[in-house]
């Protein structure tokens, strides 16, 4: 998987699984491989309470509409041929109503949760006698997926049934290919073009690892936790042509692909979750994923303008290193007259002390006069603010009697307002009170910001004076301990000059280090960040639409069995293929 994508495979996967699908997944994964009833396929029958994932954008759970939820089985060989196919529905009565109107195209349909019964009626209509009750039931159906899973297995490289690979060994691949039959022909720049429902594919295995070792997958994430190795993988079939990227600048997984060395091949059953609901929001305001063309624009130059600093840091880096290293032989030799130095600096010390007395007297009446003047700040800002306050009252009065109507003015929105009244009125004489006006205020608003960062500057001084005053009897008393740490100096000295071809060696050791850094740099902005703002620096306005038209797309796919136009609803599909097992 390229570079690019990374960040936005790993944020769609962590979506996924907080939309809704792990408590489906792990419970598909836990089924027994040999379970062939509807109530084996589904949470609903499973003895625990069925509850249903947390709408993301589709419907709101807390609306004034019946909801339906949404989950299909796909029960499927080990190749992902289809067996069966088993609807689970949750609806949910929002309005607590007595019965509710529903369409569904199932066969075989049961209550799986009550005692509520329906009535049919035509094109596919039944109506629940709900009494109040959220209705749970399930059925079956016979029809084409939206989005179709095909699994494959090659041994050594030769392509191999799964039956005949049960109990063989070798390096074994499994893959998975997606192939989205769920679109819309939709008009884009004059052309019917193509958006395909943007299904999110999640393939999980668990694989043990007394049969599998070395495994790596191509579009996932690998879990081991000793006994087992978590495989999952994430794919967005269709995504690619309905955003119309192209493949050498940035691509978007369509299959998962697991590779590993094989001992006595065994395969527990894979789960795969299809879901639409996570694009829902893609890209609208409600959900702040866009700020605008311009908004990408300049967080793309942002970015390429941060990469460029990095590089152009890392590349200081080794310049100094270099020049350090080779300055390296001349600090050894500055040793010794360092330590002359550290003499000179012990009789120093008592000369500063003897000054820092003189100075700590001067800072206390600095402190006390700055003080004084600090006191009349209050008094000052509060009689500019008030004369500021007077001319804003007559302003508001002018502009009245000269008939503009205009909010009040006051100090924080004066210039706002009036810049407004002398767009609107032009060139004409009451656009020529009003100019003459800001004008005015302008320049008191100057001096009055002027006073008060004047005050602020005299308090800030008048602080300063007083930490400057403690400072410097924290001055002297460190100038006496400073002789006593001379000598200490001296000594370190005569300890680092015994230290020095160490210290030379870790200078070139961060010099090849900071090399390495700086070719790592700038291949990644190579390989990465110029691929991703590549991607993204065509027609900017042109992706924005495909990707508002996709969620669109997206929000209108909300069920698979049918559903009244009266309700809103999401949909999930979860495929769990057939085990692989050596013959008994």
């Amino acid at each position: 998987m390229k570079k690019p994508v990374a960040k936005f495979f790993s944020i769609t996967l962590i979506a996924l699984l907080a939309v809704g699908g792990v408590g489906g997944t792990v419970y598909a994964m836990g089924v027994s491989a040999e379970a062939n009833s509807p109530a084996d396929a589904a949470p609903t029958d499973s003895g625990v309470d069925y509850t249903a994932p947390k709408a993301t954008s589709s419907y709101d759970p807390n609306a004034d509409r019946s909801v339906k939820d949404e989950t299909v089985y796909v029960l499927a060989s080990a190749d992902g041929s289809v067996h069966k196919i088993i609807v689970s529905d949750w609806v949910k009565n929002a309005l607590g109503s007595n019965t509710i109107d529903d369409v569904s195209t199932l066969s075989d349909i049961r209550n799986v949760k009550g005692d509520e019964t329906f009535t049919l009626g035509g094109d596919n209509t039944c109506v629940w006698d709900a009494t109040g009750n959220d209705i749970y039931y399930q059925g079956e159906i016979d029809r084409e997926l939206p989005v179709s899973v095909a699994v494959s297995y090659t041994l050594d490289g030769q392509p191999i049934t799964p039956n005949d690979l049960a109990g063989k060994s070798g390096k074994v691949t499994i893959r998975f290919d997606y192939t989205n039959n769920q679109y819309e022909l939709v008009d884009i720049d004059g052309q019917q073009e193509k958006i395909y429902v943007p299904f999110a594919m999640l393939t999980g295995l668990l694989l043990d690892n007394d049969v599998f070792s070395n495994v790596s997958v191509t579009n996932g994430r690998i879990v081991n936790d000793g006994d087992r190795t978590i495989v999952a993988g994430l794919a967005f079939p269709g995504l690619q042509d309905s955003l119309s990227l192209d493949k050498d600048t940035l691509e978007l997984p369509d299959y998962v692909e697991i590779t590993a060395d094989v001992t006595d091949f065994e395969l527990e059953t894979t789960v795969t979750i299809a879901a639409n609901g996570i694009f829902d929001e893609l890209g609208s305001e409600a959900n702040g994923s866009f700020d605008g063309l311009d908004g990408l624009e300049e967080d793309l130059n942002k970015l390429t303008d941060a990469m460029g600093q990095l590089m152009d840091g890392s590349s200081r880096l080794y310049d100094g290193l270099c020049t350090l290293l080779d300055r390296s032989n001349d600090l050894v030799s500055g040793i010794d007259q360092l330590a002359a130095g550290a003499a000179q600096l012990k009789q120093g010390a008592g000369d500063l002390s003897a000054g820092a007395a003189q100075l700590q007297e001067g800072a206390a009446a600095l402190n006390q006069g700055l003080n004084a003047l600090a006191g009349n700040n209050d008094t000052l800002n509060a009689g500019a603010a008030q004369v500021f306050q007077t001319l804003l009252a007559t302003a508001n009065s002018q502009l009245a009697a000269a008939g503009v109507q205009a909010p009040e003015l006051t100090i924080e929105n004066y210039a706002q307002v009036l810049d407004g009244v002398i767009a609107s009125a032009g060139e004409s004489p009451a656009g020529q009170q009003v100019a003459a006006l800001k004008t005015s205020l302008d320049s008191y608003s100057a001096f009055y910001q002027g006073l008060q960062s004047y005050t602020a500057g005299v308090a800030q001084s008048a602080a300063g004076a007083g930490e400057l005053n403690n400072g410097i009897g924290t001055l002297k008393s460190g100038a006496d301990s400073l002789s006593a740490g001379a000598n200490q100096l001296y000594d370190g000295i005569l300890t680092m000059k015994g230290s020095a071809p160490a210290l030379i060696d870790g200078v070139t050791q961060l010099r090849d280090g900071a090399m390495e850094l700086s070719d790592g740099l700038k291949e990644f902005n190579e390989e990465g960040i110029q691929k991703l703002v590549d991607a993204f620096n065509g027609d900017l306005s042109g992706l924005l639409d495909r990707v508002e038209t996709l969620r669109e797309v997206s929000e209108q796919y909300n069920s698979f069995s049918g559903i009244s136009p009266e309700m809103d609803g999401q949909v999930k599909f979860i495929w769990r293929t057939d085990s692989v097992e050596p013959q008994q």
